[in-house]
Order: structure tokens, then sequence, then C-alpha cells
């Protein structure tokens, strides 16, 4: 993973993987979608889409953007199950920050999932915890960079 420390770091990462201002791939945001909601409703534990989860995913949906490319490590922006704990954990989280929760992506180098909430924060699910990430991509993704990231637990209403 390149050094990110600032929001243009995290452009160059992306546009390094075909991300540019003002890509849309909304054509396929529903089956990315339907996908998910069926896994997460078959296990129990149903999510719906919101404004700020298609948004993210319409910009960035199906970008694999490299983060240690010896081990093949990389982050996947489209839904992602994770591990088979992670629909319960994601309505834990969501009970507790008192927002609704959308899963966007994985870390393959973790297993770990991303999620977005209504309001724009991204959250990580990994297995020794759950954690913010920050209040949009940009503090995210340097936070993923430059860790430790903060529980999410201080961020509970």
């Amino acid at each position: 993973m390149p050094r990110v420390e600032t929001p243009e770091d995290v452009d160059a990462w992306f546009r390094d993987y075909g991300w540019f201002p003002g890509r849309n791939v909304a054509d396929e945001v529903p089956a990315m979608i339907e996908k998910i909601m069926g896994e997460y409703r078959d296990r129990g534990f149903p999510v719906e889409p919101f404004e700020t989860a298609i948004a993210f995913l319409t910009e960035h949906g199906g970008l694999r953007v490299t983060i240690d490319a010896s081990r093949d490590d990389h982050l996947y922006f489209t839904p992602w199950l994770g591990y088979a704990s992670t629909p319960s954990d994601v309505a834990e989280l969501s009970s507790g920050l008192g927002v609704r929760l959308f899963p966007i992506g994985i870390d393959s180098s973790e297993g770990s999932p991303i999620l977005i909430d209504e309001r724009g924060r991204f959250f990580y699910i990994h297995d020794t915890g759950i954690y913010y990430m920050g209040a949009d991509k940009y503090e995210a993704m340097i936070s993923l960079g430059n860790p430790p990231m903060e529980d999410a637990e201080d961020y509970f209403v």
C-alpha cells in the first residue's frame, strides 16, 4: 500500500486502479446490492441500501485497489459478506451506532469487510474487533494505511 496521508494521495492511489472523478458504474450496482441483501437475509440479518452506500458503489464499485502486490492483497469495493458472523456483527454495530450500515467492500489481506453508514462514515470488521475508519473515504483510507484505527464503540449513541 502506498503511503497515503492526504486526500490527493488517496485519489492518486485509486487512479492507479481505474478510478477517476465522475466514474459511474450505476448499471452494475443493482446486482451487487441484490446479491449481498440475499446473503444477509439468508443469515437472518437483512440489510437495505441507502443513498450514501449507493453513491459510493456507483463511483467505486468493482475497483480492486492493491494493498500489497507481493501477497496479492487488495481492497475490493463490492459488497462482500466476509466472516460468517458478519451479518450479526453489522446488526449489533448498527444498533450501537443508531444508524444503518451497508457492506461496500473487503480487505482481502484480512478478510475484513468494510461498511459505510448513512452519514458516510466507514467501519472495518476485523477478527480483533470492529473499528471506525473515518468520516469519509479519505479519512478511511488514510486510517487504514496509518493504524491503529479507533474502536467503533467510541461512536455508539
